[in-house]
């Protein structure tokens, strides 16, 4: 993305332009914009938000304007083109810092704030906005890498090659055990309906039997697939600076394969794929579409040497999903999150159709509402195509941002940053902020750095 720069160059040339150049109430005529920034009210008593770096990302050309709020908690920028803009801010207080301001131990190094507001509109008549950061919530497990792009359709393995990447970033042993990873559910444009809030996303308030209110959209996310990692609890454990890699079909996708009705799956170009036959688990749909009278997916070709994921939930019983196998949408459309409960409490959460649907039919689709308050990570991917993009779904504090490969069937991956290395283990950026946390791989790495 393109970064706007007040230098003196710049000044100069718009002082240059007449009125006539712009128009005297033309829409491109820059202006001043201020967005004002506290901490939350509950948790830091509404505190203005001072040295908190605040981004505007135009929606339609991905140029960006920097500024730094002031004692106040207003950043200022000084000449913004009208327009749509994303707006995201952060801040990040050492453990002195957060006391000094506060008045107590944060028990941490660090404290990262965040905040992000989409669909602002800066014109004549909108001249400021308001921001609340939120504390970012870190874990031990982080999404360190997603491949969905795919690769060439004629000349690579098209989707059945993605994979996810799930990376211990402590230093201590985690064990993998019970982990729940969902593919999370939104809609896919800003378009603005009766059924959406201001940013063109879902508003699940008025979904068919919901319950929640206001917060259904604040307190909970909703997803269309979740799997869960097998085990006791102390089966698979992830050593401190190692990761699991979970893929849809684990096999080696650079060699000639036989699909299940038996015929040849050839690959032209085995460098724009991956080997995915060594993955710490798979998702195998074919039991499952068995149990409900359905025919194993042609693609979805079992590795018995691989462990098979747990499906936890595929749509509600006698309103299953219609999908055939762990496809993530090679357009960047989907969001994903990880997160622990005990198996009780998860059989306790309920699904709802989404806000568009105003009558059950026996095709509709249901999806799991899950409380933010459960999720350890979280990973909003965005379309490629910056003139489609998609409303966020993981609140501020879980991720601030997004990020988006360059095509699809590119080969391409996104992956997590190294923060710094200690002896010899790779810490990973972790501010959840996923554009700043994140970059693109021009060829998908499993288990790379």
């Amino acid at each position: 993305m393109k970064k706007i720069i007040f230098s003196f160059i710049a000044i100069l040339a718009l002082s240059a332009c007449s009125d006539d150049d712009f128009g005297s109430n033309s829409s491109l005529t820059p202006q001043s914009f201020q967005v004002n920034v506290n901490f939350d009210n509950e948790n830091y008593d509404g505190l203005a938000a001072e040295n908190t770096s605040v981004t505007l990302t135009s929606v339609n050309t991905g140029d960006e304007y920097q500024a730094i709020s002031s004692s106040n908690g207003a950043a200022n920028f000084e000449t913004v083109l009208p327009g749509t803009y994303n707006v995201t801010a952060s801040l990040n207080l050492s453990a002195d810092e957060f006391n000094e301001l506060f008045g107590y131990d944060p028990n941490i190094d660090e404290v990262i704030f965040n905040a992000s507001q989409e669909q602002v509109i800066v014109n004549a008549n909108t001249t400021s906005t308001s921001l609340i950061l939120k504390a970012a919530r870190i874990g031990d497990l982080v999404i360190k890498q997603v491949y969905y792009a795919g690769s060439n359709a004629v000349q690579g393995a098209v989707f059945r090659d993605q994979f996810i990447e799930i990376y211990n970033n402590s230093n201590e042993v985690i064990f993998a055990d019970g982990l729940y990873i969902a593919q999370l559910y939104g809609k896919s444009s800003t378009t603005v309906e009766s059924y959406t809030l201001a940013n063109g996303q879902f508003d699940w308030s008025q979904s068919i039997g919901m319950s929640s209110g206001s917060s259904a959209n604040t307190d909970y996310v909703y997803t269309d697939y979740v799997f869960q990692i097998p085990g006791n609890g102390e089966i698979h454990p992830i050593e401190p600076g190692e990761s699991i890699l979970i893929a849809q079909n684990a096999l080696n996708h650079k060699e000639p394969l036989t699909d299940n009705n038996g015929d040849p799956i050839t690959i032209g170009d085995p460098s724009l794929t991956v080997d995915l036959s060594e993955a710490d688990f798979e998702v195998y749909l074919g039991d499952f579409r068995e149990s409900i009278g359905e025919e194993p997916y042609q693609w979805d070709i079992q590795n018995p040497a691989v462990e098979d994921l747990t499906i936890a939930y595929w749509g509600r019983e006698n309103y299953y999903s219609g999908n055939k196998d762990f496809v993530i949408d090679t357009k960047g459309r989907d969001s994903f999150a990880i997160f622990r409960v005990d198996e009780e409490e998860f059989s306790t959460y309920e699904d709802f159709p989404n806000p568009s649907i105003s009558q059950i039919e026996n095709d509709t689709k249901f999806f799991m509402q899950i409380p933010n308050s459960l999720i350890i990570d979280g990973v909003d991917l965005q379309s490629y195509n910056p003139g489609s993009p998609r409303p966020k779904i993981l609140p501020s504090e879980i991720d601030a941002s997004s990020i988006a490969v360059d095509g699809i069937f590119n080969s391409q991956s996104v992956m997590r940053k190294t923060k710094t290395e200690i002896d010899g283990r790779i810490i990973l950026e972790d501010n959840n902020n996923t554009s700043e946390d994140f970059k693109i791989l021009n060829r998908a790495d499993p288990k790379g750095f």
